[in-house]
């Protein structure tokens, strides 16, 4: 196996993808949850409800809004960085592409929060910095693409079974999960594969060339003769559909916030689940050459 080259990763320069989120300081904290609170006692007409209870609805809903930015940055980054790094291996190693980009790809979705708007970054960027990376090999394009969305689909078949063990862990801890959340979490996963497919499409209508018939092509063979990771979605919708009817509570009137607490929690919950996947597919002496853990410490 040819050793990737270093130099190339390292010449192309990461673009800012979004503007930097400054830092909020205490006292800007502390006037927008009075703003906010103020807000919620005018819309009711300053009558019933109470001050302390404005305040603490308000704190979360700051508190809430100010790591979601933090969190789109964050992600952006790791799109970035993984776009550089799939790029890289189809320049520079193309014997072993549809590997190393499944590697990537764990890694990304590994080191964050597992859910469909990181999946929908990652996936994003695995393909851009494929067409990149592909179109330096002319001949061998298509090839490498299509080695390339292979590596794809598999990383996300190991993302749709850590969704489904957590799916199995999360239905069991009845105090912090509704079945709300459950079943909307378990419609995301379902609609992983459409997904994929869709950012296929997407992708192929703003190539051209041979990317964009490759991409047409892989996308229109998906929706035809299936994916890996739609297998692995349907197996796994089949088995938790009864498991989280038969253990969960059900929540009717669920606050938005809640959900959003649910929603992170079980977020975190599954990508420490497909971290501990990963771990268990990593060889037992590491390739000096393998690409790092996008947003991890090196």
């Amino acid at each position: 196996m040819r050793k990737p080259k270093s130099s190339a990763a390292k010449s192309v320069k990461p673009e800012p993808v979004t503007e930097p989120v400054q830092p909020v300081s205490a006292k800007e904290r502390y006037q927008m949850i009075a703003e906010a609170a103020y807000f919620r006692a005018e819309k009711r007409g300053f009558t019933g409800g109470s001050v302390e209870e404005d305040w603490i609805q308000a704190e979360a809903e700051i508190d809430h809004l100010l790591q979601e930015q933090g969190k789109t940055q964050k992600i952006a980054a790791t799109a970035k960085e993984v776009e550089l790094l799939v790029q890289s291996v189809l320049e520079n190693d193309t014997a072993a592409v549809s590997g190393r980009v499944r590697t990537i790809t764990l890694n990304a979705l590994s080191g964050g929060v597992l859910n469909t708007e990181s999946i929908r970054q990652v996936m994003g960027a695995v393909i851009k910095g494929a067409q990149q990376g592909a179109a330096s090999h002319t001949g061998h394009e298509a090839k490498l693409l299509k080695e390339a969305m292979q590596g794809l689909d598999d990383a996300l078949a190991a993302a749709a079974e850590a969704t489904q063990l957590a799916l199995k862990e999360a239905a069991g801890r009845t105090s912090e999960f509704s079945q709300q959340e459950l079943k909307s979490t378990m419609t995301d996963l379902a609609a992983l594969e459409s997904l994929f497919i869709e950012t296929l499409s997407n992708a192929a209508q703003s190539a051209t060339g041979t990317a964009r018939t490759t991409l047409h092509d892989l996308a229109h063979h998906a929706r035809v003769s299936g994916t890996v990771v739609g297998e692995k979605v349907a197996s796994a919708v089949s088995q938790l559909a009864h498991i989280i009817a038969d253990t969960t509570r059900e929540q009717v009137a669920a606050g938005t916030q809640t959900l959003r607490k649910e929603g992170a929690l079980f977020a975190s919950l599954a990508a420490g689940v497909l971290n501990g996947l990963v771990q268990k597919l990593q060889p037992k002496t590491e390739d000096k050459n393998e690409p790092k853990s996008p947003g991890r410490d090196k």
